[in-house]
C-alpha cells in the first residue's frame, strides 16, 4: 500500500468516516451526509481526493467503494478496530499483562472494540458484579475461568447448575485448591450436576487471564496487571465478535486443563479425569 493510499485511508476522520460508511453498501449524497453530520462542501475535496486514487465509484448521486477501496478499507477496518479498543480504555490495557492471550487472539482484540470498563466499588470489594449474575443467570450455557479467588464463586457456579445450565468451570491450580479445601461440599454438588464440569489448569495462575466469563449475551473479562495483581477491573462487552472471541480465549485453556470428577467416580481412569480429591 502506498504511502499515499494509507494517508488518504487513515489521516483524515471524515475520509475515514466516509469509506468506513460506503464499507456498508452504496450510498447516495444525501444519505451520506445526513449519517455523517458533515456539510457537502466540507465532504467534496476528500471525496474528489479518493475518486482520483480509485477507491470510490460514482453514479450519479451514489457513491461505491472500488474493488481496490473495498480491499484497502477491509484491511484498514481491522487496524482501526484494534487502535479503537485500545483507545476506548487505555489506561486499563497499557497495564494489563496481555501475554496470557495467545497471539492468534492478540491479532483480532479489535473483537473487543465497544467494551464497557467495569470497577469496583470499595465498599462491595468482595462482590461478584451485578452483569454478571443477571447475564448469566438467564442463559442456557455459561463459561468460566478464574486464576484468582472469590469466595462467591462456589455458590454462583452452584446456583447456575441448579438451574439447569450447562456449565464449564476452570480454576487455576491455587484457586481450585482454595475452592476444594473451603468448599468442598459445594464442589461435589457442582460436580454432581450432570450439566456442570469442571477442569483445573495445571500451569502458572499468571499465564491465564484473572477471569473469562461468557453466557449466551455477555463476556466479562479480567487481567491482571503488570505486577501480577488482580485490581477489579473488567471488561463487559455483548457483541456477537466480542462473544465468539471469548469463548475461543476459553476453549484454549480448557484444552490444556485437566477435568476433575466427583469423589467417587468410577470411571475417571478411562478418560483421563481425575477425583475431585485425587488433585
Amino acid at each position: 500500500m502506498k504511502l499515499q493510499l494509507v494517508n488518504l485511508l487513515l489521516f483524515s476522520d471524515k475520509r475515514k468516516n466516509f469509506l468506513l460508511l460506503l464499507a456498508e453498501g452504496p450510498r447516495d449524497i444525501d444519505g451520506i451526509l445526513d449519517l455523517l453530520q458533515v456539510s457537502r462542501i466540507s465532504l467534496l475535496p476528500h471525496i474528489k481526493k479518493l475518486k482520483e486514487e480509485g477507491l470510490i465509484v460514482q453514479n450519479g448521486e451514489v457513491y461505491s467503494l472500488s474493488i481496490i477501496g473495498d480491499i484497502l478499507v477491509k484491511k484498514a477496518r481491522s487496524l482501526l478496530d484494534v487502535a479503537s479498543t485500545f483507545e476506548e480504555n487505555d489506561f486499563f490495557w497499557s497495564n494489563r499483562k496481555l501475554d496470557s492471550i495467545p497471539f492468534h487472539l492478540l491479532k483480532r482484540m479489535g473483537d473487543l472494540k465497544g467494551s464497557q470498563l467495569l470497577e469496583p466499588e470499595l465498599t462491595h470489594g468482595l462482590d461478584l458484579f451485578p452483569e454478571l449474575i443477571n447475564h448469566f443467570i438467564v442463559s442456557s450455557k455459561v463459561m468460566l475461568l478464574f486464576s484468582y479467588f472469590n469466595p462467591h464463586i462456589p455458590s454462583f457456579s452452584l446456583e447456575l447448575a441448579k438451574r439447569d445450565i450447562q456449565v464449564q468451570l476452570i480454576f487455576s491450580r491455587d484457586s481450585f485448591d482454595r475452592f476444594s479445601g473451603d468448599f468442598r461440599n459445594t464442589g461435589e454438588k457442582i460436580l454432581a450436576k450432570k450439566n456442570a464440569s469442571l477442569f483445573v489448569y495445571a500451569g502458572d495462575p499468571l499465564e491465564i487471564p484473572a477471569l473469562i466469563a461468557i453466557s449466551e449475551s455477555a463476556l466479562l473479562l479480567g487481567f491482571f496487571n503488570k505486577n501480577g495483581r488482580f485490581e477489579g477491573q473488567h471488561l463487559l462487552n455483548f457483541e456477537p465478535r466480542a462473544l465468539s472471541w471469548g469463548k475461543e480465549l476459553f476453549e484454549y485453556y480448557m484444552e490444556r486443563s485437566e477435568k476433575v470428577c466427583s469423589m467417587d467416580c468410577s470411571d475417571r481412569s478411562s478418560d483421563g479425569r481425575k477425583a475431585f480429591n485425587d488433585l
